[in-house]
């Protein structure tokens, strides 16, 4: 499942989805408070991609993430949330001449790692309403 609703107003609801987002290490790449559009990705190099590629010719030499949110208010303390993650490889390999480079992305379809996003995002607008 990728829709949850919160009993928050959209304004904390929008914060801690970017706040969620850094602490798990991603860059926002655009938020859009108006649409309530977030997007965001994450890149983890492989520090060993230069061996494997000399030795085996081919290496991953990333793993990445890319994530959005698409937050909307239903009342005044009623958000929906709607969550899409992407996980993916960049994978280069070496021929005589030349070195060629791949992306390749698909999207997570696992709903315990959505139900994780959702768990972490609900504590954090917990966490914010504390602070209050």
């Amino acid at each position: 499942m990728t829709t949850k609703q919160f009993e928050a107003d959209y304004n904390l609801v929008f914060g801690s989805a970017i706040s969620l987002l850094q602490s798990e290490g991603f860059l926002i790449n655009s938020t859009d408070k108006e649409s309530g559009l977030i997007t965001a990705s994450k890149q983890i190099d492989n520090k060993n991609a230069d061996w494997q590629m000399a030795l085996l010719g081919s290496a991953t030499e990333a793993s990445t993430s890319q994530a959005s949110f698409f937050i909307q208010p239903l009342n005044d303390n009623l958000t929906e949330v709607k969550f899409t993650l992407y996980e993916g490889s960049v994978t280069s390999t070496l021929n005589q001449f030349s070195k060629s480079t791949r992306n390749k992305n698909s999207m997570v379809e696992d709903p315990t790692i959505y139900a994780n996003w959702f768990n972490n995002l609900r504590s954090e607008i917990e966490r914010r309403k504390a602070l209050m």
